[in-house]
């Protein structure tokens, strides 16, 4: 399911209401790396809220790698007596965000809510808010995951060569076969830029950073 950068900010919108409407009051924000980021400054702009942090952490890497635990990168979070929300684009199994939830605990909020876009079945943990409840797994490709997507699929399906050159048809065949979505054409063209970015990671054995 691809959800498009108008699907992304309206449903970030419609999260931010419904925390509004339920009467809780963040303070500060925190949005969790990478997936976090957009709605979480979506919702920040709507609750005015100017105090947004950023904690990377993860479950997945870059080409369907799992880890064997939820990586979280520590820093120091200034939110001690806040009300504080923790925002991700969505919930697969939870052990993200309930691993999270552990870690801020640490500097002394006076409280925690979690916020996420999509909440799949999957998730063993939900969150006190989210857009939408999905009734089956479905993958979600968000505007912010096209380049990482593509080139996760092509390390999966063919692998590390150095001469790997794949036409703009031959991407787009791909990506549709994979994942049901027909690839904009407007991402086509900075391909040859990012594929740098992933591929060399992924055929190194090293992530992202």
């Amino acid at each position: 399911m691809y959800v498009s950068w108008e699907e992304a900010v309206n449903l970030s919108l419609k999260l931010g209401s419904k925390i509004l409407e339920s009467g809780y009051r963040p303070n500060s924000i925190i949005a969790i790396s990478r997936g976090g980021l957009v709605p979480a400054r979506v919702i920040s702009d709507l609750l005015n809220i100017e105090r947004v942090f950023s904690l990377k952490a993860s479950l997945w890497g870059i080409g369907g790698k799992k880890y064997d635990d939820v990586v979280i990168y520590s820093m120091y979070l200034p939110i001690k007596g806040d009300n504080t929300l923790i925002v991700d684009d969505v919930v697969d199994t939870g052990s993200t965000l309930h691993k999270i939830i552990r870690y801020v605990r640490k500097f002394n909020p006076k409280s925690i809510k979690t916020a996420v876009l999509h909440l799949k079945p999957s998730a063993k943990y939900v969150p006190d808010y989210y857009s939408m409840k999905l009734g089956n797994w479905i993958w979600i490709i968000y505007p912010w995951t096209i380049y990482e997507t593509i080139y996760s699929i092509i390390y999966n399906k063919i692998g590390c060569r150095d001469d790997l050159e794949l036409d703009e048809k031959e991407i787009m065949d791909l990506f549709y076969q994979e994942t049901g979505v027909k690839l904009d054409e407007k991402y086509i063209k900075f391909l040859s830029d990012s594929k740098i970015n992933y591929i060399k990671y992924l055929c190194s054995g090293r992530e992202k950073p």
